[in-house]
């Protein structure tokens, strides 16, 4: 522009033909230096300004101040030789570095800085560059890390005193191949409290066959009242089948309540880590037994009967080597009536002795809450993990929404519209608009521009 403006200023002072031809170098390198001498003058006074003594300043045949170098002699262009010094709070240079980071197709800090210095010596470049690349929009998107936040409580549900698959979490793993060329998927429920798990085997993923397993879980295990899951098709099918019932006639003509169903958010999939870390072991179960065979569906059923036996064996705390310790916790203590081998079947028809017994069970039943009290739920107290500080997310934020896709060129920017709090204060989902519509999603697929 200010070469076009020196054209103007030339042309209007000819007599004779104006200049109508684009611009030449000699006029923009003329623009160029009018533009340097005027950044310079509006920031420094003179040679002997306080910022500049390190630099050796010296004012060229144009009246450019130029810092002295150790290269004099290097046969080299005048400009590397003696760079042109230009402060660090211009809007102009800001410009200069934005247009030089783009030139070098959104090129690090010591590339940029190295290019400019082949001119110009910027003062304190490497920080005002850096932060100028942390303002590129391009550049943070793919350098942008995921919102990081507070480790929150277990819920209510997982820690209070219920019955044996009172709360329940539901997954699916499969599928598996069964003989008759059918799949197999196992629905996998598992107790938030006390960590005793139930496997089913069905052979379609629709939601008639996903209440057909429900239906044979509560008829086994009884019905529980809270039920975790993630947002499967048919899960929510079964969840909105339910909640079309009339439950005040249910009510009234049955003894049962209406469960209740709580989804994790989508793509959330550490949400459900209660029941993930069951799914794993029973996939390393049948990865050992199965190996590449394939069964018929009684055998494969009879497998996971015995794959639950396994898993519900486990020990919940400390294995200890003394002999004198107590027996570690497993669920299946929980889920099994206790065995007392003191107590014979001659012994049970007297009235008497089966109080005793009653009582007795009664006590161990007793006494086992509270070992898992003290010696479980006493080891959930213990945090460890250190988590990264990142900057709190607000609402009208730009983010980066993480996908399924590898290729991060591909995630879809969204802004933030909502932020939905825990009980703890801390914001762990939110509401975001794409271009598609809205979306409900945790805060780690979140990546802040």
């Amino acid at each position: 522009m200010i070469a076009w403006i020196f054209r103007f200023i030339k042309n209007a002072k000819r007599t004779d033909v104006c200049k109508t031809s684009e611009i030449t170098f000699s006029e923009f390198d003329h623009a160029e230096k009018t533009a340097i001498k005027l950044i310079q003058r509006e920031t420094f006074e003179g040679e002997r300004d306080e910022k500049l003594p390190p630099l050796k300043p010296f004012l060229d045949e144009f009246g450019i101040l130029r810092a002295r170098t150790k290269l004099s002699f290097l046969e080299d262009t005048e400009n590397f030789k003696f760079p042109i010094i230009l402060p660090n709070d211009h809007p102009v240079v800001h410009l200069m570095i934005v247009r030089k980071h783009e030139e070098l197709l959104h090129a690090g800090v010591s590339i940029v800085k190295n290019h400019l210095r082949e001119k110009f010596w910027i003062l304190k470049a490497r920080k005002l560059i850096k932060q100028i690349i942390q303002k590129c929009t391009r550049c943070k998107r793919f350098s942008a890390k995921k919102t990081e936040v507070v480790p929150s409580s277990l819920p209510k549900d997982r820690v209070c005193d219920s019955k044996i698959f009172q709360i329940v979490g539901v997954d699916l793993a499969g599928p598996l191949h069964l003989k008759d060329k059918r799949k197999g998927w196992v629905v996998l429920f598992t107790c938030a409290v006390f960590r005793v798990v139930h496997f089913e085997l069905i052979t379609s993923l629709s939601t008639a066959a996903f209440l057909q397993s429900l239906r044979r879980f509560i008829s086994r295990r009884g019905r529980p009242s809270i039920i975790y899951s993630d947002n499967r098709t048919n899960f929510v099918g079964t969840n909105s089948a339910l909640s079309s019932i009339d439950w005040d006639v249910v009510t009234s003509k049955a003894n049962i309540q209406k469960i209740k169903w709580k989804f994790n958010p989508p793509s959330a999939a550490w949400w459900g880590g209660f029941w993930e870390r069951m799914i794993q072991m029973l996939k390393q179960i049948l990865r050992k037994v199965l190996g590449r065979a394939s069964l018929y569906y009684e055998e494969l059923n009879t497998v996971l009967c015995e794959c639950e036996h396994v898993i519900n064996s486990r020990p919940l705390t400390y294995v200890s080597e003394d002999v004198n310790d107590l027996s570690p916790l497993t669920p299946a203590m929980f889920l099994q009536e206790i065995e007392t081998s003191d107590v014979t079947d001659i012994d049970c028809l007297d009235h008497q002795e089966i109080n005793k017994r009653i009582r007795h069970v009664q006590a161990i039943r007793e006494q086992l809450k509270k070992r898992f009290r003290i010696e479980y739920l006493g080891q959930l107290r213990e945090q460890t993990q250190r988590h990264r500080k990142s900057r709190p997310l607000t609402v009208g934020d730009v983010v980066v929404l993480e996908s399924n896709l590898k290729n991060r060129t591909l995630w879809s920017l969204a802004r933030i519209t909502e932020l939905i709090p825990g009980k703890d204060g801390h914001v762990r989902v939110a509401r975001v608009r794409t271009e598609t519509g809205e979306l409900v999603r945790p805060v780690q697929r979140l990546y802040n521009l």
